[in-house]
């Protein structure tokens, strides 16, 4: 343990160092009371940031260490070099002799304790919030040990991609309408999540429980829309069902009838974001109708807006909406079964 444990302290010193140049005047929260929207992206000397949790202790540190009264100013910065390298080094010993050992603890216990967990754990609405915060604010390889931290605790990886990733992508979305955040973070954060959805996407497929080999899929976005994690999700969800799948994001109409016409697909499903697009939805519906090759085809919609309002899936014509790729396999086995008696 002890071997290990110095281990785990040398990765993390190294880590917060690192983070500490990155981010530390960084904060996720607009300052309360604001009502600008010209600039969303604020630093810590406007004020009104939430307490940090956690790992965050150090970036807290850092910041109360530049402004506390026995600090070096910045001036005559070099001749007070070693002054502030002893009280960076102090209040980084401190972080980790209060923060970060007894989560290594509680981590190594839980690690442990595994494989004799009585049933698997599921995510809560403060891991997604947690999550969201992280890729924002840090690089990958952190975003990537917290959801360490969540697996050794029994969460599988299956509600990792449908019920932590997914969500927190959505969740990034709502912030940046609600102005807590900026579009810069949005993208670096969805690009992070991207990323983590490339790591696990191995693991992830070869823990296939039902084979639906044959099946063929193809996955698209609405022309026009910007994002296609929550489309990345969903194919990888399918892949571990088997199934063969293709994605693209079509600029327009002519694109998606092109790729319809190229091949034999038992399935297009439509990713559609938001009510900006939603109404280029008709249209690319019947284009896939008519231009398909499989007369049969089953077209499947999904996205924020049909989780808003599920009726208007059978209004733009689609067979059936699905609520993420879960709930899509349980709709396709459904439909394909009545259409064509195997599977």
């Amino acid at each position: 343990m002890v071997p290990e444990l110095n281990k785990c302290l040398d990765q993390t010193r190294s880590a917060f160092l690192h983070d500490e140049q990155r981010h530390c005047g960084s904060i996720l929260e607009r300052p309360n009371g604001s009502n600008h929207t010209e600039n969303r992206c604020y630093k810590a000397s406007t004020g009104g940031a939430r307490p940090m949790p956690g790992s965050r202790q150090l970036i807290e540190a850092f910041g109360e260490w530049q402004s506390c009264e026995g600090a070096p100013s910045s001036e005559g910065a070099a001749a007070s070099a070693p002054a502030v390298q002893e009280f960076n080094r102090a209040m980084l010993g401190r972080t980790i002799e209060s923060e970060v050992i007894p989560r290594l603890m509680m981590v190594h216990r839980t690690s442990a304790a595994r494989e004799n967990l009585p049933t698997l754990l599921h995510v809560n609405a403060e891991d997604i919030s947690e999550l969201a915060r992280i890729v924002i604010e840090h690089d990958t390889s952190v975003a990537s040990a917290y959801i360490d931290a969540l697996r050794n605790q029994g969460v599988p990886i299956d509600a990792i991609f449908m019920e932590l990733l997914a969500p927190t992508a959505r969740l990034l979305g709502e912030m940046w309408k609600a102005d807590q955040c900026c579009f810069t973070d949005v993208t670096i954060g969805m690009a992070r999540l991207q990323q983590i959805v490339h790591e696990l996407s191995p693991e992830f497929e070869r823990e296939n429980a039902q084979a639906f080999e044959g099946r063929r899929i193809l996955l698209l976005t609405t022309p026009g829309e910007q994002h296609t994690l929550g489309l990345m999700i969903v194919e990888e969800h399918f892949r571990r069902f088997g199934w063969d799948c293709s994605s693209s994001a079509p600029k327009d109409i002519r694109d998606i009838s092109r790729l319809v016409r190229a091949q034999h697909f038992d399935v297009v499903g439509l990713s559609v974001g938001g009510s900006a697009v939603l109404e280029s939805v008709p249209a690319s519906i019947q284009a896939i109708r008519k231009s398909s090759v499989n007369k049969s085809v089953v077209v499947l919609v999904g996205g924020n807006i049909f989780l808003e309002n599920p009726e208007l899936a059978a209004r733009v014509g689609a067979d059936a909406m699905a609520e993420d790729g879960r709930h899509a396999i349980l709709q396709l086995r459904s439909m394909l079964t009545t259409k064509i008696n195997t599977i």
